[in-house]
């Protein structure tokens, strides 16, 4: 079995009097597809601010790969290896669709200023290999035909794979997605459940997936956390929470 990637172990955050989340313990192992499902106001996007270094736990440890996350920056948490999407896009929308990935490979630039402002060969070199990289994945998205133009111009669901995209470039090792079908349409959903499979399979990472589209979550996740108020209420495979009662009452309803 793989190694885990993610821990949260009893995790609680409180907002003043507020428990938004409440000792809740999250897995994610190397390589897996695992969902994170629960009615609005559940607490899923608050886990992934936790993990991300927007918030810090109250009580509880978050580890990547055996390390702790306490007290890290989310830019330092970036640079060990976790990217993430949002509910909202957060592009740069007046930049190109080329230089929204470029800016994300930026963090991995061995050379400083100084050879910048000469031009080194060194620094000739990485920036040849950056503008092939960031090629590299336009073309492998489909996006190399748009890549001049402003992100702003794009589809939404064009929008959503630039997203996707950039995160892939900062080179994570685990990836989340915060509600990424949302105002998707039938057959962007559909390129979506590929789009994800062929990220996790083609990139060798894991993924923690936020969603509501309970197709999607169904369709593509191995395993699903299930939060209610801020606590976990199950945990399992598609057709376990499916069948289980208390996931039924609180989220699924009767189908």
């Amino acid at each position: 079995m793989p190694d885990i990637l993610l821990d949260l172990s009893s995790v609680t955050i409180r907002f003043g009097g507020l428990t938004a989340v409440s000792s809740v313990s999250i897995t994610v192992r190397e390589g897996e597809l695992v969902g994170l499902i629960g009615p609005n106001g559940a607490g899923k996007t608050t886990v992934f601010n936790m993990v991300t270094g927007v918030y810090q736990p109250t009580e509880g440890s978050i580890h990547l790969g055996g390390r702790s996350l306490a007290k890290l920056k989310p830019f330092q948490i970036t640079d060990l290896g976790i990217a993430r999407t949002f509910q909202n896009i957060r592009l740069f929308p007046s930049l190109t669709v080329y230089d929204n990935v470029r800016v994300a490979f930026h963090r991995h630039l061995q050379n400083h200023s100084l050879q910048s402002l000469i031009r080194s060969s060194n620094f000739e070199e990485e920036e040849a290999n950056l503008k092939a990289r960031t090629v590299e994945l336009l073309t492998l998205f489909n996006l190399q035909r748009v890549q001049d133009e402003p992100a702003k111009s794009l589809s939404y669901g064009d929008q959503r794979r630039l997203e996707i995209l950039r995160a892939l470039a900062t080179k994570p090792r685990l990836l989340l997605l915060d509600e990424p079908a949302a105002g998707m349409n039938s057959s962007e959903k559909t390129e979506l459940l590929t789009l994800i499979r062929f990220i996790r399979d083609t990139f060798d990472l894991a993924i923690l997936l936020v969603e509501h589209d309970m197709k999607v979550v169904m369709g593509i996740c191995e395993r699903i956390h299930v939060l209610e108020y801020g606590r976990k209420i199950a945990e399992g495979t598609p057709s376990a929470i499916r069948a289980d009662p208390k996931v039924i009452a609180a989220y699924l309803g009767d189908n």
